[in-house]
């Protein structure tokens, strides 16, 4: 989203609002959604997560339109991508490989960096510790 210190800040504290409130981010609207809503009502939230500026807030929702007009509302959606399903095994029990044809997806950067760094993401927390 190229955010800076403090707006990256401001961006962990939706999360952390959401989180707290038991919200769900199931998709990209949803973020957008929350932002917006917490842009709007900044001030009954700033005793209890600290100062939340319209500034802030509004280069979250500038970064996160840049995502979206790359396409990031069809790549961040419902049904939600399982990166268990690129881990399989046929019949005898040796390994399928899967490749990802990035093609398209590697012309938008923003896009790709995003799907690359969720992607290790989820690596990172199902796959088990192997040494």
């Amino acid at each position: 989203l190229n955010l800076n210190d403090v707006q990256s800040g401001v961006l962990n504290i939706i999360f952390r609002i959401a989180d707290d409130q038991g919200l769900l981010l199931l998709d990209f609207k949803d973020l957008r959604a929350i932002t917006q809503y917490i842009g709007d009502n900044a001030k009954s939230f700033q005793n209890q997560y600290g100062n939340i500026s319209s500034a802030s807030v509004g280069a979250i929702q500038r970064g996160l339109l840049s995502l979206e007009q790359q396409g990031a509302t069809h790549f961040f959606g419902e049904p939600m991508l399982d990166i268990k399903d690129w881990m399989r095994t046929d019949a005898n029990g040796k390994g399928v490989i899967n490749i990802l044809s990035a093609e398209k997806l590697y012309q938008m950067p923003k896009l790709y960096a995003a799907s690359l760094l969720w992607m290790l993401s989820e690596l990172y927390e199902q796959l088990p510790e192997a040494g």
